[in-house]
């Protein structure tokens, strides 16, 4: 379940977990982390980097079936704040549960806002993030879990290679918006689209959806499904 402990509660029923009870750690991070404290983690900003930092969301992943049905699992914050460098920021960390004790497992402060983590029934735990600015681009972190562990996806790369995909004088300028989770579009992202000699803020190419497919550890584009705008 995920119980969301600033704002509304949800609990949402994740059935990849039930796989995943044997669960030992993140291969994010070679070394082990120190102990947190987590006691307080709905109020109190955990990991950070961010000056005067407030929690906007925080909660739990616990172990879903099995023996250690509802034992802690993963744990997360999003924060704001700022730092002298760069200003106003948000920021995410993840926590994962060993024999009892909080460390963390990744975080990161490059975005203007994080959101909780979502987790797909295919083993794929996706926390969305965006960039300040008109081009709200893309900050998400994306993990796969291989039966042991969680292995970070690149989820950048894919630009380099989507003009070859797209319809002939439409790109995209600003952050697309992903969906991992309905397993009937699998893995998605949507956008407008621009010509270019459109404003940035009125794009007139119509719509696109992104299909991807992971391979390497990396999103790979597959498909691009182009919507034309409304004569």
């Amino acid at each position: 379940m995920v119980e969301v402990l600033t704002g509304r509660s949800a609990r949402i029923p994740v059935r990849l977990l039930i796989q995943m009870t044997a669960f030992l750690g993140f291969s994010l991070t070679a070394h082990a982390e120190n102990a947190v404290d987590a006691r307080r983690i709905n109020t109190v900003c955990i990991e950070t980097i961010l000056k005067s930092c407030k929690v906007l969301t925080a909660g739990f992943i616990n172990k879903d079936g099995g023996a250690s049905e509802g034992a802690p699992m993963l744990a997360w914050q999003t924060q704001t704040g700022f730092t002298p460098e760069d200003g106003v920021l948000g920021g995410f960390v993840l926590l994962q549960s060993e024999a009892g004790t909080w460390r963390r497992r990744d975080s990161g402060f490059d975005g203007w806002r994080f959101f909780p983590p979502r987790v797909n029934e295919d083993g794929l735990l996706h926390v969305p993030g965006y960039t300040g600015g008109t081009g709200a681009y893309n900050a998400d972190r994306l993990y796969r879990w291989d039966g042991t562990a969680w292995r970070a996806v690149d989820m950048k790369s894919w630009r380099a290679t989507i003009a070859e995909h797209m319809p002939s004088g439409l790109q995209i300028w600003k952050g697309v918006q992903y969906e991992f989770r309905d397993p009937w579009s699998g893995l998605v992202a949507r956008t407008a689209l621009w010509r270019s000699d459109d404003a940035n803020c009125c794009p007139t190419g119509g719509q696109a959806e992104i299909v991807f497919a992971i391979t390497d550890d990396r999103l790979v584009v597959t498909e691009v499904r182009h919507t034309a705008p409304r004569p």
